[in-house]
């Protein structure tokens, strides 16, 4: 009798897994068993209710998600996108969610020299060249199907990783340290005890070289497999080999989250997922390599280290995921 019931008790776990699974991931399925549902229910009531304060107002504390805006092609007929400058073919394809390169400078305070400007515009020219070259894409630009392309990409944002922002009047190589100085809203008030991770090389540790980089703003759920193999089968999708779908380190993650909300209005990566990343430290010498994780659940980050992958609980509510960014080879 016992194990039966234990057996039941397995089965409706994962049920519930299932079904929490499936939301997450935007699966349509109807929940039929009245009790599996109140336990989805009470699984996600949290977070509806956090959704009803963000709706209620200024009094209600919390603050106010701006509006989703509803992404709009350029006006004017549809153009012959291979007749169109790789600026072009972006602006067409990636809509509001197309962040040049002068937008960059604004937001990090940045007069690029010209030749360093032209050098990291040519390199922008050749992302876009590569990107509508892939076998996913190439069909839709030969049959000039922009719609596709638009939908395609619905999720992704073009962003340039430049090492170096102004803060008070000074050119300071991009880290954890110096986002948080220029970028202050994004974090939560400075304690007078310093945090944790202000102890750790990797707060100093700046951005390596300037890229441009595709970012999706879907997270891949990493609860059953690492996130290596999720990377490869991502760059696999997109027909590039494996090393070209990328896990941030913790910098780039701070970086692409703050760069895209300053440009768009909007915190496209604000989920309830530890968003994992390659930064490892250790609180001893000798003691295991922990790993550094960011949250942001509508605005503000959270910085969080631990061993191993922070999995779903129920006290705590977030998925273990990556955010991937693809990147080419450099010729």
């Amino acid at each position: 009798m016992t194990i039966a019931t234990d057996v039941a008790e397995t089965m409706d776990r994962e049920a519930l897994v299932q079904a929490i699974l499936n939301l997450e991931n935007d699966v349509e399925d109807q929940v039929t068993d009245p009790a599996l549902a109140f336990d989805l229910a009470g699984h996600i009531k949290v977070h509806v209710d956090e959704l009803v304060a963000l709706g209620a107002g200024p009094g209600s504390g919390k603050l106010k998600r701006k509006k989703t805006k509803k992404a709009r092609p350029p006006k004017g007929p549809i153009p012959r996108l291979e007749a169109l400058p790789p600026v072009d073919q972006a602006r067409w394809i990636f809509m509001e969610r197309y962040i040049p390169l002068e937008r960059h400078e604004d937001i990090l305070g940045l007069k690029l020299p010209s030749e360093v400007f032209a050098e990291y515009q040519k390199s922008f020219d050749r992302f876009i060249t590569d990107l509508l070259l892939l076998p996913r894409t190439i069909q839709a630009v030969e049959k000039n199907a922009i719609p596709a392309l638009q939908k395609q990409f619905a999720t992704c944002v073009l962003v340039f990783r430049a090492p170096e922002l102004i803060h008070n009047d000074e050119a300071v190589p991009v880290s954890v340290e110096s986002l948080r100085d220029a970028f202050p809203s994004y974090f939560y008030k400075r304690k007078k005890k310093a945090n944790w991770f202000e102890a750790h090389d990797f707060y100093r540790e700046p951005i390596k070289a300037p890229r441009w980089v595709l970012c999706d703003t879907e997270h891949m759920n990493c609860t059953l497999r690492r996130p290596e193999r999720k990377l490869a089968g991502y760059a696999r999708d997109w027909g590039l080999p494996e090393d070209c779908g990328l896990q941030k380190n913790l910098v780039e993650d701070l970086y692409d989250r703050i760069l895209v909300g300053e440009a768009l209005e909007e915190d496209l990566f604000a989920r309830t997922v530890n968003s994992l990343t390659t930064t490892g430290y250790r609180t001893r010498k000798k003691g295991a390599q922990r790993l550094a994780f960011a949250v942001q659940k509508v605005h503000k980050v959270t910085i969080h280290g631990k061993v191993g992958v922070p999995h779903w609980k129920a006290k705590r509510r977030h998925w273990p995921g990556v955010y991937p960014s693809l990147a080419f080879h450099e010729s």
